[in-house]
């Protein structure tokens, strides 16, 4: 994979991560988008594209705690 495209899987990844880590769900829904639009664009080369899609498949599993007022109801 050229250095640029490992450059932008690792910016896709940094941002999913500072997304969970600020707690921010807003943040992690955009990032989530952002992988997912990458991942199914035709651009880039095969490992690119491979490497994204590994990458939608741990994100899947990507869940901020619970709200504690959501919690209350169920």
């Amino acid at each position: 994979m050229p250095p640029a495209e490992a450059l932008r899987l690792a910016r896709l990844h940094d941002h999913l991560l500072a997304a969970l880590q600020a707690n921010d769900r807003a943040a992690l829904r955009c990032a989530k988008q952002d992988v997912l639009q990458a991942a199914f664009t035709p651009a880039g080369t095969p490992a690119l594209r491979r490497a994204l899609r590994a990458l939608v498949w741990r994100m899947a599993a990507l869940r901020l705690p619970g709200r504690r007022g959501m919690q209350e109801h169920e």
